[in-house]
């Protein structure tokens, strides 16, 4: 018998007004300070109140099916597309595709409201789902808001593996705006039958911490990671220590090593919010006074002065029974030596208890805690047409990729150096350590299903220690290009910060290129971003596509270091790759600094002989300012004198996905061509193949040159494409050169050629120069 409570709604608003004064007992928040359930209440008060449409009550309206499970008659969309799948299976057994998309609510709100008062048990699984794919909180609460309310649809996703349903919020243009995955099973969950005492509704809003001190405890007391990765007993130079009654104090780091939290944060972005909110970051910095912080942050002052993820990161840390937290615009006071400090990031991530990265919040104004809505109802089995209905956890990869934090260039390093990490977002926590991964766990969640390396965008966070560690060489290299692919793609609030916002990595990579038996002996020599050992394959880094030259770096790096590019950039640096046995890497001509001769490594590697933190950061900070570098290898023009230019359209070929070129209309011609939307450019001789070449900037504007010198001596001008020279890097990798504007002896990079299979014997013959590339 259906259940008329949503159709008659009177007894609807009753039940809001209740809950809404009932608020405080229903919604309590994580702690005292952080009161985001006032919000909540506000919105169940304006929810409850909207009369639906009539066809919204219809909607809602629930009935009892057959097993025992409130179902609303927008979930009877749901047993439609189970029905569908059963009739295609009959036909095929093999049958895997997704079904047409069927509207089960017509918006969030409407949806919300079946799962909290009509408690149809499908809804609060969809309701769920949506609510744990989104990271930060305020994603969470971008849900709720009047300008997302578009119908809510599934779709049957069949496959061999198992069915699952593809939930989407649409636009009308059919722009999704957000989307999550529910699994289904014929099999329940181990946990189903399990009985255990509800929590509370008060208990569901806040994080399990409990659980998450066994998982901090079990991996300090019982894993081999503290041992493994501690980089050493030091503590950072100065730390927060965490008082009673709400407040904080910076002291020095004690003499021996005390359990630290080390939080990684985004500030955000200062040209998107208001002058004061950015002040306020900015003031939670610490000053100084004759070189040491000043009495106001040394004596206790409240921690509520801070911004909210400070301070949400300081209540994270003490519930966890931690003492002490590193928090870098507070424990970095101003005036002291940022440069040294940076450079011995290794270190204070290393030594850590753990990292805890805020991927909650979007900027440092916006607090970690927030009131977990996805777990407002108490999680149960829900079964439709013989189909059990999960929640899954949200593969790690994504969690570390999305949010904004991960969009900042300095959490990289924060990342990467990190033994363990407690990844914390708007519904849920992550842990991870070398040696084990959860989450934090809800007794209905399906784990998500395993990760293939395609899926993952980057490696796993802790593979550059651990390859580091073991002194894998070979890995190290290729991390360190992975390392750099992703940090190319993140953004910076001062581009001057290019190389110090990795400069960490680089020492802790130049402490794994030591040699074991002389540690006064540096055998590996860092480039710009580069290094010496494996130089032709660095060289070959190319953009995925041309960019505006527009925010180019070459004032902080040379035109052949990868840090020369504008920021968020998309890079390739990884490729099959083997060295061309004529290039030959001579010596460094020029420094950013004044250096009365050239150094050869030998020179440097004599004067810094005892401490090994300071030769590995000398070695960095020397190499971060290199400027131009003598290299030799074979050398030719890569357009002949005779070519001629034709478009790009009149050479392209495509059929279906496959691309390629079509030289039917200029046999026996030699010719080139460029492509001016992506950078692309391809040069045949008249009987041979062609060579397909990837420029870095893309044509500058008309009259660039004009308004912006800087921008015309950094791109390829259109018609200039005959004068390009190439030198060989590896068996198919070449550089693209162009003479350096105002000198004859220089040459600066404009691009790059890999992979010429038409042309395997472009180089033959050709004689070796040495050139010196600035």
């Amino acid at each position: 018998m259906e259940t008329p409570t949503p159709a008659t709604y009177y007894w609807v608003q009753r039940l809001g007004r209740r809950l809404y004064g009932r608020k405080s007992q229903l919604l309590d928040s994580c702690r005292s300070r952080h009161c985001t359930s006032t919000q909540e209440a506000h919105y169940q008060h304006h929810a409850y109140h909207r009369v639906p449409s009539p066809h919204a009550q219809d909607l809602l309206r629930v009935k009892t099916n057959g097993h025992g499970q409130l179902q609303c008659r927008g979930c009877d969309q749901i047993t439609y597309l189970l029905r569908w799948a059963e009739a295609e299976r009959r036909k095929d057994p093999n049958h895997k595709g997704i079904s047409p998309k069927r509207i089960v609510h017509n918006s969030y709100v409407e949806l919300d409201l079946c799962a909290r008062i009509s408690n149809c048990d499908a809804c609060q699984i969809v309701r769920r789902a949506l609510l744990l794919d989104q990271i930060t909180g305020r994603d969470a609460e971008r849900l709720r808001h009047t300008d997302n309310q578009w119908p809510v649809q599934v779709a049957l996703d069949i496959r061999p593996g198992g069915d699952s349903l593809q939930v989407t919020i649409e636009k009308g243009s059919g722009i999704p705006l957000f989307s999550a995955t529910v699994v289904l099973s014929q099999k329940p969950c181990l946990a189903v039958g399990k009985k255990t005492k509800a929590p509370s509704a008060a208990s569901r809003l806040r994080p399990n911490f409990e659980e998450l001190r066994q998982v901090v405890s079990n991996c300090h007391n019982n894993h081999q990671c503290s041992s493994r990765y501690r980089w050493n007993s030091r503590n950072p130079s100065w730390l927060l220590e965490i008082l009673g009654d709400g407040n904080v104090r910076v002291v020095p780091g004690p003499d021996h090593l005390v359990p630290y939290v080390v939080l990684s944060y985004s500030w955000g972005d200062p040209t998107t919010m208001p002058a004061e909110e950015w002040a306020r970051i900015k003031g939670a910095s610490t000053k100084t006074v004759n070189g040491v912080p000043a009495p106001e942050r040394t004596n206790p002052f409240p921690r509520s002065i801070l911004p909210e993820t400070m301070q949400d990161a300081i209540a994270i840390t003490q519930e966890l029974d931690f003492k002490y937290i590193w928090i870098d615009n507070v424990c970095i006071p101003k005036g002291t030596d940022w440069d040294t400090e940076a450079s011995l990031m290794h270190e204070v991530y290393g030594n850590a208890a753990f990292t805890l990265l805020a991927s909650s919040s979007t900027k440092a104004t916006e607090p970690m805690l927030y009131d977990r809505l996805a777990w407002l109802q108490e999680p149960k089995p829900c079964k439709l047409r013989n189909h059990f209905l999960y929640n899954t956890q949200k593969p790690l990869h994504e969690v570390r990729l999305d949010p904004p934090a991960s969009q900042r260039a300095w959490t990289l390093q924060e990342e990467r150096l990190s033994p363990r990490i407690l990844y914390w977002t708007g519904q849920r926590w992550y842990w991870s350590c070398p040696e084990h991964q959860t989450v934090e766990s809800s007794p209905l969640d399906l784990p998500s299903p395993a990760c293939t390396s395609e899926d993952q965008s980057w490696s796993p966070p802790q593979r550059f220690l651990d390859v580091c560690r073991i002194g894998d060489f070979q890995s190290i290299d290729q991390e360190w290009l992975d390392i750099v692919e992703a940090y190319t793609r993140r953004d910076l609030a001062h581009s001057a910060d290019r190389f110090l916002a990795i400069s960490g990595l680089a020492v802790r990579f130049l402490e794994a290129k030591m040699d074991g038996g002389d540690k006064t002996r540096v055998g590996e020599q860092y480039l710009a971003g580069l290094w010496r050992e494996d130089l032709a394959r660095h060289l070959s880094w190319s953009v995925a596509s041309a960019v505006d030259s527009k925010g180019s770096h070459q004032d902080v790096a040379p035109s052949w270091s990868w840090a020369s590019l504008p920021l968020c950039v998309n890079t390739k640096m990884r490729h099959a790759f083997r060295q061309s046995p004529h290039f030959q890497f001579l010596g460094v001509r020029q420094f950013s600094f004044d250096h009365t001769a050239v150094m050869p490594t030998a020179t440097l590697n004599q004067q810094v002989i005892t401490d090994p933190r300071l030769r590995s950061k000398l070695v960095e900070q020397q190499g971060r300012t290199v400027k131009q570098i003598e290299i030799k290898g074979r050398f030719r023009r890569f357009i002949s004198e005779s070519s001629c230019a034709v478009s790009w359209e009149a050479i392209e070929w495509k059929r279906g996905d496959r691309v390629g070129f079509n030289f039917e209309e200029f046999p026996g011609r030699d010719l080139h061509s460029r492509n001016h939307d992506d950078g692309r450019i391809v040069s045949k001789d008249a009987h041979g193949g062609e060579v397909v070449g990837q420029l870095d900037y893309l044509v500058p504007p008309s009259g660039a040159y004009l308004a912006n010198k800087k921008s015309d001596s950094v791109a390829l001008a259109d018609g200039e494409e005959t004068e390009l020279m190439c030198l060989e890097l590896g068996e198919l990798a070449m550089l693209l050169l162009q003479r350096n504007p105002g000198s004859a002896d220089t040459w600066r990079r404009v691009g790059v050629c890999i992979g010429y299979e038409q042309r395997k014997g472009f180089f033959y013959g050709c004689e070796s120069k040495t050139l010196i590339l600035a």
